[in-house]
């Protein structure tokens, strides 16, 4: 065994990175298995015999969906990743392809899913020769767009560099793209500008871009990530610690009333889910208020909106 293997607790997701390849095409909910399935490999040092369990429970729970819903989705999306196949090259320098799912067993109440040895290597082996990202599992799950894994996993990917570029047929490539996005209006409007938002919104990360352009062309974008400050605290006088800076504390009734004027805002349209009404948006919005981190992502719409913090 060796002594110097990198090793990670369960709350992260750690995959080796070429699976950014292998992620192109995939729906929201097969990218999510993979990342359940992350840690559990890992830490149970799983192999081709070994299923790996995943719940309806723990996928709503995980992945912030409806309970009765989860085991539906989860069905559809095993059945897809069965489908799917990849390709690599092995050690003779020969091109193999493989499947993502040796076999799926339908239990009571989830789904336990064989993977193959590439697959599994992928999932746990990282070191010089196997360049990986690693992330929290709770903050990659909050992404609720199909895009915003994508754009987030190569995020992360180059965080430590504060930047990177992608020409405009890389990221057609790597996202997996449908023709109707190689329109550059449409890629930005479908693809890059809901991405970012919801990124920005819901992770440890900000993530800002520009073009690129060639003459009067566009052939790539350059987006830069930095990481989230945490707000600062200071101890309270029953010795607790409490959030101080860019968190405004509302009341009830100014929670209700503000998330229901932010979810009719247009310029937040792109972060609600496909076909969400504006109710289930306007609670959704709620409940960010409460929350510290995500709170502050609002603070320009609700100084807009007349919110006074004093």
């Amino acid at each position: 065994m060796n002594e110097n293997k990198k090793t990670y607790p369960p709350s992260w997701v750690v995959m080796q990175n070429n699976i950014q390849e292998c992620f192109k095409s995939m729906n929201i909910d097969e990218k999510r298995i993979l990342i359940l399935a992350s840690p559990i490999a890992r830490t149970t040092h799983a192999t081709e015999k070994d299923p790996i369990m995943i719940t309806a429970e723990e996928f709503a729970k995980e992945c912030g969906i409806k309970t009765h819903s989860a085991y539906t989705q989860l069905e559809a999306a095993s059945r897809n990743l069965i489908k799917r196949s990849f390709s690599y090259s092995n050690d003779r320098g020969k091109r193999v392809l493989s499947n993502w799912v040796i076999d799926c067993t339908y239990e009571d109440g989830g789904i336990a899913i064989r993977f193959p040895e590439i697959v599994l290597l992928m999932l746990t082996e990282f070191d010089k020769f196997n360049p990986y990202t690693k992330y929290k599992k709770d903050i990659v799950l909050s992404l609720k767009k199909d895009y915003s894994f994508d754009l987030y996993h190569l995020a992360k990917k180059h965080q430590a560099m504060g930047r990177f570029e992608i020409t405009l047929e890389q990221i057609k490539s790597e996202f997996g793209l449908p023709e109707s996005y190689h329109d550059l209006s449409n890629l930005k409007k479908r693809v890059i500008t809901p991405s970012l938002n919801e990124i920005t919104l819901n992770t440890d990360i900000e993530l800002t871009y520009e073009n690129i352009k060639k003459g009067r062309s566009v052939v790539g974008f350059k987006f830069v990530v930095r990481e989230k400050q945490p707000p600062k605290t200071i101890a309270s006088p029953n010795g607790s610690k409490d959030f101080v800076d860019l968190f405004f504390k509302m009341s009830d009734a100014q929670i209700n009333m503000y998330g229901n004027q932010l979810a009719e805002l247009r310029e937040l349209g792109n972060l609600a889910d496909a076909g969400e009404t504006t109710i289930s948006f306007a609670s959704r919005l709620k409940t960010m208020l409460k929350d510290p981190q995500k709170q502050k992502q609002f603070h320009p719409h609700l100084k807009n909106l007349g919110f006074n913090a004093r």
